[in-house]
């Protein structure tokens, strides 16, 4: 398969039918949230994503929506990954750096799928922790990658630079699940902690659009 496909066209259209299979899914969901399980519909501020998931028998088109949407970009992540490591292919120690990030990147996509396939109201423990390994991982690749491409003068910084700033709010997030209030808590918990959610989707998704483009420019000046 062409790097161009995978590096750059795949990532953005598999981005796209994530946002239309969440959005269906949103459609579809049957209401409730941590704190009233009577609610009807979906709410912004106080669902998360993963509140799509939770297996039961009137939820059950909008957990298959949301697995859906997991499996796509999950896959997507492997592929893009797999075939962004073919960019590295000199024996200097920031290819050496950029292979490992990718691997790290592909790691995290593999968590990404398996969010989608351990409803938390049924297997919570094993969704939290591929919940928080999938950020982990993409933190340590999005730092890995940031250094390979800024020591590699092939790259455009300011997508290197694009690395950076993901991988500072990815970080940013971790922290707020390992150590912000608990949703639990109160309702304001619940609301900052969806919202903090909210906003690194929005992140990721806009990274894959950013990066297409460092991508595109990539191909078009070196032959790979």
């Amino acid at each position: 398969m062409p790097l161009q496909y995978s590096l750059v066209i795949i990532p953005r259209y598999a981005i796209c039918l994530f946002i239309l299979l969440f959005c269906t899914s949103i459609f579809f969901y049957s209401g409730g949230t941590l704190h009233n399980p009577n609610t009807i519909g979906y709410s912004f501020t106080r669902n998360f994503f993963s509140d799509l998931g939770i297996l039961s028998e009137e939820n059950i088109v909008s957990v298959i929506l949301f697995a859906a949407g997991l499996l796509v970009v999950g896959l997507n992540f492997i592929l893009y990954f797999y075939n962004f490591m073919k960019l590295f292919n000199t024996d200097s120690l920031s290819s050496k750096i950029g292979k490992v990030g990718s691997i790290f990147g592909i790691v995290g996509a593999i968590f990404f799928i398996i969010i989608g396939f351990t409803p938390h109201n049924y297997v919570h423990d094993s969704h939290i922790i591929a919940v928080n390994w999938a950020f982990r991982s993409f933190l340590v690749a999005s730092m890995f990658l940031f250094y390979s491409m800024l020591k590699d003068s092939r790259f455009d910084s300011k997508y290197a630079i694009g690395y950076l700033i993901f991988s500072l709010l990815i970080f940013a997030y971790i922290i707020i699940l390992e150590f912000g209030p608990s949703p639990r808590d109160s309702d304001f918990s619940l609301i900052f902690n969806v919202i903090a959610q909210k906003f690194i989707v929005l992140v990721f998704i806009l990274s894959v659009f950013y990066q297409s483009f460092g991508n595109a420019s990539f191909l078009t000046q070196n032959k790979v």
